[in-house]
Parts: C-alpha cells; sequence; structure tokens
C-alpha cells in the first residue's frame, strides 16, 4: 500500500513538472497571472499540445455578486465564436456535395433583388466581402432585441439593410453575413439553425457544454457577464440579446478543445486566431502551429483579445506591452485629470498599448459607456472628440446626435443627424430619428 502511494505522488509529480515545463504554458500563465493581479481577469484559461491539456487554470467568479468561483465547467458566452461553428457546417456542406462556396446567394434566398444576389457568393459571405453590414447596429434590432428568435426572424430585417459596398469591392466585419450563412444552412438542409448544430457539431463531437439559449433560458454552470465600473468594481450584465447564427453562444474550454480537434482532423477550416466578445464577455480559440491550442474565456470584455495578442508576442520573442486596466478605465482617468485635449494627444498610446487599432469604435463605445454610467456631458465631449478625429465615418455623428437628443438640446440633434445623411443618405436610423424630431 505505501508502495503505490509513493509511486501515485511520483507519477503525480513527473506530471505537474511536464505541465509546467511547456513554454507556451510558462509563458501565458505569466500574462494571466499579470492581468489577475490587476484585478483584471476572470475566466478560465487552456493550453493543449496535439489534444492534451498541458496547463489549465481558473480566475476571478462566475458570479461576482455571489463571489461564486469559477471552475473548468462554467459556461461562457462565446461571442462570434458561433461564426466558427456556422463556417465549420457550410463547409461540411461542401464536402458533402450540397453546395459550392462558390454558389450566388440567389440560388438559395432571395434576400435581394437577383441580379444584387447573382453578385453575392458564399465565399464572400465567410470572408465578409459581399457588402453586407451588422444587424447589432440596425435601430429595428435594437429597438426590440426579444423578438429575434430564428434565423428568419433576423433576415426579415437583413434584407432591408443597404449594402455597404459593391460585393466583392471591399471588405467589412459582418455579423449580418453569417446569419445570412445560416439561412443558407437551413435553405440547404430542410431544418433549422439550432437542428443542425444538434446534428452535425454538438451530438457527435459530444459538446455537452455548448448552448444555443434564448433570452430568459438558463442552464446550470452559467456565468454572469461582468460589467468593470470606471472605479474597478465589479458588477453582474445579464446578456439581454438573442443568439445568432453569427453570435451569442454558451460553452466552455473543454468543448471548445473537442472542436479544435475535429478541425484539425478533417482539415475543414485553416488555422488561426478567432475571437468573440460583447462589452462583458471575451473569447478567444486559437489553433496555433506545432500543435498548440489556446482558449481563454472571459466574463470581462476585451481582456482576452489583450492577453493573446501579449501571447503571440510572447512565444515570438517579442515583448510585449505591459497589461494595464481596461481601456475605458484609463481614458477615463485622462478625461478627468487633464480633459478631452490630453485624451486625444493619448489616444494613440493608449489603443497601441492595448493591442487596438487607431479607429473610430473605441472612442464610441467610452462614450456609450459614460453615457450608461450617467455622465452625459462628458459623453458628449467624448464624441465631438470622435467626430473630430473620424469626420467621414457617419456613426461618430450618429452617436453624437443620440447624446445631444439626451441631453434635450433638439438643435444640434437635427444638425448631427443630418451630417449622417450627408454621409450616408440612405441611413435609416438617422432619416427615422429625424421624423422623430419633426424634421420632414
Amino acid at each position: 500500500m505505501k508502495l503505490n502511494f509513493l509511486l501515485k505522488i511520483l507519477l503525480f509529480t513527473v506530471l505537474i513538472n511536464n505541465v509546467m515545463a511547456d513554454d507556451h504554458a510558462d509563458k501565458l500563465d505569466k500574462i494571466v497571472n499579470e492581468y489577475n493581479h490587476l484585478g483584471m481577469f476572470s475566466g478560465n484559461v487552456l493550453v493543449a499540445k496535439d489534444g492534451n491539456i498541458v496547463y489549465e487554470k481558473q480566475f476571478g467568479y462566475a458570479d461576482w455578486e455571489k463571489k461564486t468561483p469559477v471552475t473548468t465547467e462554467t459556461l461562457f458566452r462565446i461571442g462570434s465564436l458561433n461564426k466558427v461553428f456556422t463556417h465549420t457546417m457550410i463547409k461540411q456542406l461542401e464536402k458533402e456535395n450540397k453546395l459550392s462556396i462558390e454558389d450566388p446567394l440567389s440560388k438559395y434566398l432571395d434576400l435581394y433583388p437577383k441580379e444584387t444576389g447573382d453578385k453575392i457568393t458564399i465565399k464572400m459571405l465567410i470572408e465578409m466581402k459581399a457588402g453586407l453590414g451588422d444587424y447589432l447596429n440596425d435601430p429595428a434590432f435594437n429597438q426590440n432585441r426579444g423578438k429575434f428568435k430564428t434565423v428568419n426572424d433576423f433576415l426579415e430585417i437583413i434584407k432591408d439593410e443597404p449594402l455597404l459596398f459593391e460585393p466583392g469591392a471591399g471588405q467589412e466585419y459582418s455579423n449580418s453575413g453569417y446569419v445570412v450563412l445560416g439561412g443558407i444552412i437551413e435553405k440547404v438542409t430542410g431544418k433549422s439553425y439550432t437542428d443542425n448544430l444538434k446534428e452535425r457539431l454538438i451530438t457527435p463531437l459530444g459538446l455537452n457544454n455548448t448552448y444555443y439559449l434564448l433570452i430568459g433560458e438558463t442552464v446550470p454552470n452559467m456565468a454572469n457577464g461582468t460589467r468593470i465600473t470606471f472605479s474597478g468594481d465589479k458588477m453582474n450584465s445579464p446578456f439581454m440579446e438573442q443568439p445568432s447564427p453569427a453570435g451569442g453562444m454558451f460553452s466552455n474550454a473543454h468543448d471548445l478543445l473537442k472542436l479544435d480537434q475535429y478541425l484539425r482532423q478533417t482539415g475543414l477550416l485553416s488555422l488561426g486566431i478567432r475571437a468573440g466578445g460583447t462589452p462583458v464577455w471575451n473569447s478567444v480559440f486559437a489553433q496555433m502551429k506545432e500543435g498548440y491550442t489556446v482558449i481563454i474565456n472571459s466574463n470581462f470584455g476585451q481582456v482576452a483579445d489583450e492577453i493573446i495578442m501579449r501571447f503571440e508576442d510572447a512565444v515570438n520573442g517579442k515583448d510585449y506591452p505591459k497589461p494595464d486596466v481596461t481601456m475605458e478605465m484609463k481614458m477615463y482617468d485622462i478625461l478627468k485629470s487633464g480633459g478631452i485635449g490630453k485624451l486625444e494627444s493619448s489616444l494613440k498610446q493608449i489603443l497601441e498599448a492595448h493591442g487596438m487599432l487607431y479607429n473610430d469604435r473605441h472612442l464610441n463605445f467610452f462614450g456609450y459607456e459614460l453615457m450608461n454610467d450617467s455622465k452625459l456631458d462628458e459623453a458628449i465631449e467624448v464624441f465631438k472628440l470622435n467626430a473630430k478625429l473620424f469626420p467621414g465615418e457617419p456613426n461618430v455623428w450618429d452617436s453624437l446626435a443620440e447624446a445631444y437628443m439626451n441631453k434635450g438640446n433638439n438643435e444640434l440633434a437635427i444638425a448631427n443627424y443630418k451630417k449622417v445623411l450627408e454621409l450616408a443618405p440612405n441611413n435609416p436610423n438617422a432619416k427615422k430619428m429625424l421624423e422623430k424630431l419633426g424634421v420632414k
């Protein structure tokens, strides 16, 4: 008995040493702990080599108000990682000779006039080159998010969204395009998107912890999305958005690892780093060279993206930006201490430190966070700065107009909604808001 016990201890020690000896695991562990010490990470982190887990740790709480710890069973909302599932099912159907990614959209769905549908291919939808935009920005969606329960519910508004450019002439991140791919899957198979998910991926791969949940539906072990206030406090933020073929399922690291192994064995999708998230969720699914897979699920927004960016630098022998508090917390500190001018002069440096592109989206999100925190005057200043820096983007003027309308300054709201229409004459939200404000 004593010998067996000693052998078990020895074997356990060897296993632990092997795990900690993995270079990728050591590098990731260091980065995640840097974020954890700042109070900026909550979630699950996993590294696998050739499908075998060499590192897995949990941090923070699945529910920060109840102090329920994250475990290996905790489910996270994986955002746009739904797109991996949708893309995989399209490739399955192509392998079964039920479609070709070179087929035109018009062969399956009549969302647009035939001339337009003939120009859009399935491949363009996959690569986000079809000209479709994002239903998340569609007022018809935002005014009643709860009603969108089926793919067809989404398609009913997507068909009325104007194309952003001639199909094939550009590239723009498109949630609407992936919903259309879900519609193609339904048309080809004669089954719902969710039935296809179950029959093609969830059941055969044993993804017993992956769920396509509508608002109000719950299962055990669900984490709560968590909003970090400007002061660093953590508050539960329940999800109030229906899932779609573009995003919104719940899953955990072990299920995503099963999907990883299926994709590596079948070669249906190329290796790469994919991410999904919302302001209160963030997941990364990284299929890397040499058989490595990194999965990060967090119930904080953006942090998984920041970690994987630093991890890539670390494994390539590069120095990475020092982890910091959230970008919004940093911007708020600068805004309060140095004013809008200091924020303007610091913006590029802040974005670079967080691995973000220099574009209008970050100040726009920051402005809405300020509005949500009842800091309307500061939000207006931020939106004005965004319009100054990115004057050719219709959305910056739309956000500024909304802030002025919330402030009760209808004159400036009207002026800014008119600016939106100067840049995007068919913008439906600007037209609708001008009508609401009494402008014909």
